[in-house]
């Protein structure tokens, strides 16, 4: 486990304790059929056995949500893994 120190705390992002799990979801273009494909190739790629549930739908049916939760192991992971997954063709939002 580690604990980061105050001085390693960047102002406004929350102080976490690593490996943490960490839930990431992803608003998806309902009109692109390979998103979650690739969100879970991703996943696949930093060797998560972890895939992608179906989340909800909008109203419109315009975007489709999924979400997974991992264990990370470090800012730099987590920061890494967020870049890539919102990088995903389609993807909108990733929270």
């Amino acid at each position: 486990m580690i604990k980061l120190s105050s001085k390693d705390i960047t102002p406004g992002q929350p102080e976490l304790i690593f490996p943490v799990r960490w839930t990431y979801r992803a608003v998806v273009d309902a009109t692109e059929p390979d998103a979650l494909e690739n969100l879970n190739k991703i996943l696949e790629k930093f060797r998560y056995s972890e895939r992608f549930a179906i989340g909800k739908s909008s109203s419109g049916q315009r975007y489709k949500s999924f979400h997974v939760e991992v264990e990370v192991p470090n800012r730099e992971i987590m920061n890494l893994l967020a870049k890539e997954l919102g990088a995903v063709k389609g993807v909108k939002f990733l929270l």
